[in-house]
């Protein structure tokens, strides 16, 4: 998903069943607020796990166990962010 200063991914290992997300600046440079978050979509925000904070290059990464099901996920960089509410199901 591609944000104005950088991009977050989303992956998946059918081994282990986890959904990871991380958030990637474009260059790296002084700290901004970044995010990357990610939840089973059908108990969101329950299941919401997430690193907030000030980084110089990316934030994450974070898993979920989502084998089978669908997931919620998205990031920030300084502040301007996307989130998608239900992809990747299965």
């Amino acid at each position: 998903m591609a944000l104005t200063k950088g991009t977050v991914y989303l992956t998946y290992n059918s081994a282990t069943g986890k959904n990871c997300v991380v958030t990637v600046r474009n260059s790296s440079g002084a700290a901004l607020y970044m995010t990357a978050e990610v939840a089973v979509a059908d108990t969101y925000p329950n299941s919401n796990v997430q690193d907030v904070g000030f980084y110089t290059s990316y934030a994450g990464p974070v898993y979920v166990n989502a084998a089978g099901k669908c997931v919620a996920w998205g990031g920030n960089i300084d502040y301007s962010g996307r989130w998608n509410g239900r992809s990747n199901c299965g």
